[in-house]
């Protein structure tokens, strides 16, 4: 296929062959405010502007976050532990977004009956963050499709197989040779009527309508993720080929078309984040097609079969997370959205994730790590609790459950609000220094920004220890010295800003 990039779901398949035979009451008008910590939360509703996303003051968004998940009842990070520490955890480390796992089985437990106490306790989680300054992407989540097949998501009246076998619960087992998931998600998408008569994808987009009534401009809320990593049932191995059958393609480029339409009839102005097929997690074709409605944006998870495959680590990995960046690249020019990373890491290996964060960086897209949460019971980690940031919630964030080695990879300084177009930025693992450059015209195109305009850049405090100091051309601190979020104000007439961090104290240089 013409424009597509080094086939890596070939080398995939052929690794796998050999190795394996989530009416709001809290909802209301959202603002832009710094929280009682000082850390400035993002202007919404949010809107698509070409590759960039951008606030409602016209910013461009930068997002580091983490996927935040309880995948067994009563599947909310509170039952675990998760609260108010943890948000300010994230914070102070300089993320400002959490990907928030809801699940089709705790909204609708029965046909057509929705669990507004569930959808309640998850509004608050939202709240809580908000409070911290951190904006939350709401996704409903799935692995293996649900508990039946060892996984997650869909309900069990939902979940119709036809008696086929339910083989390996196992991630990659499952995908490769359970059948019974295999029919159960392509029952999905042909819209197999549940016992009640009324189809369940039918369903599921009914259930779209109704949460996205509920949190309908509840502050903090900046996405709607419909599906994690849509399956492909019985065509999982020809997708990771690269050779997707194209009814395959169409019943998730349908699928994404219509619970588009379905949530946009209950919220108008939430940003969409639209999935491919799950094999593009490996670096294949994204095969979406045009954008599945106004206002998207394409959420796309990245991993590694062979990484995958041993439980963890990067080794060889880097050709296919290039890949895979590099796919979403060209699919966020195409279809003019902008493209963050749902999902990577799954591993507890420090130089993979930093590895994959400086991929990021390189094609500027935000990230969401996998996963800040320990005891991942649906993962392809040899270990659930190696690639969490807490590995239990339930006792305090010390040395030991908190896993200093992620954090140390994981926050690193980016532009989190730019007041303009983002150039490059780039930082040095090694030498800590920390560089950007952006120039003033507006992304959605509508003019340029005033002069004193403000940038915000996180700047956390494990990669400067011993403080930080500036060369800045075209601009001018106005945050106090080594605050974590460091904000630079344009210089009059300036159309171009560029800024530099290093480490450890000492006089800054600016321009005006």
């Amino acid at each position: 296929m013409a424009g597509k990039y080094t086939p890596w779901g070939f080398l995939a398949l052929g690794a796998i062959l050999v190795t394996v035979m989530g009416m709001n009451p809290m909802s209301g008008l959202a603002y832009a405010r710094e929280t009682d910590l000082g850390y400035e939360q993002i202007a919404t509703p949010l809107q698509s502007a070409g590759n960039w996303l951008v606030d409602s003051t016209g910013r461009v968004v930068v997002l580091h976050g983490e996927n935040v998940a309880n995948k067994r009842a009563p599947h909310l990070p509170s039952a675990l532990g998760f609260g108010g520490e943890d948000a300010e955890l994230l914070a102070r480390e300089g993320f400002n977004a959490v990907r928030l796992a809801l699940f089709w089985s705790a909204a609708e437990p029965a046909p057509g009956q929705y669990d507004d106490a569930y959808l309640g306790e998850v509004a608050r989680t939202v709240a809580l963050l908000h409070s911290r300054g951190i904006s939350t992407e709401l996704e409903f989540h799935q692995d293996i499709w649900s508990e039946k097949y060892g996984g997650d998501g869909a309900p069990d009246w939902a979940s119709i197989d036809d008696g086929l076998p339910n083989g390996a619960h196992d991630l990659i087992g499952a995908y490769l040779s359970n059948a019974a998931f295999w029919r159960a998600t392509d029952n999905f998408y042909v819209n197999r009527p549940a016992a009640d008569g009324v189809g369940i994808r039918d369903r599921f987009m009914d259930m779209w309508r109704h949460v996205a009534g509920y949190f309908a401009g509840t502050p903090g809320v900046i996405g709607y993720g419909p599906l994690n990593q849509p399956p492909v049932g019985a065509a999982f191995l020809p997708c990771l080929s690269d050779h997707c059958p194209p009814d395959t393609i169409e019943h998730v480029r349908s699928f994404s078309r219509d619970v588009a339409a379905a949530i946009r009839e209950s919220d108008p102005v939430t940003p969409i984040w639209a999935a491919p097929p799950v094999t593009a997690n490996y670096g294949t074709h994204p095969d979406l097609g045009p954008a599945p409605g106004p206002n998207m944006v394409y959420g796309f998870n990245s991993y590694c079969v062979v990484a995958a495959l041993q439980g963890g680590g990067g080794t060889g990995c880097a050709p296919q997370w290039e890949a895979s960046a590099a796919q979403a690249t060209q699919y966020s020019a195409e279809a003019r959205i902008p493209a963050v990373v749902t999902e990577f890491g799954a591993t507890g290996a420090a130089d993979a994730l930093v590895e994959n964060a400086g991929v990021f960086d390189a094609h500027q897209v935000g990230w969401f790590h996998w996963t800040y949460l320990g005891g991942d019971p649906a993962t392809v980690a040899k270990d659930a609790d190696s690639q969490a940031i807490v590995v239990d919630a339930r006792q305090p964030r010390v040395a030991g459950n908190v896993r200093e080695g992620n954090l140390d990879a994981l926050a690193r300084p980016y532009p989190q609000l730019t007041a303009g177009t983002p150039g490059p930025w780039h930082f040095d693992t090694g030498t800590r220094e920390f560089t950007y450059r952006w120039n003033i015209a507006r992304a959605a195109g509508d003019g340029v920004f005033a002069d004193g305009s403000e940038t915000v850049i996180a700047i956390p405090q494990r990669q400067y220890r011993d403080g930080y100091h500036l060369r800045i051309d075209g601009g001018r601190r106005v945050s106090e010295p080594g605050a974590p979020q460091l904000r630079i104000a344009s210089c009059p007439g300036a159309g171009q800003v560029s800024v530099a961090v290093l480490p450890g104290s000492g006089p800054d240089q600016q321009s005006c």
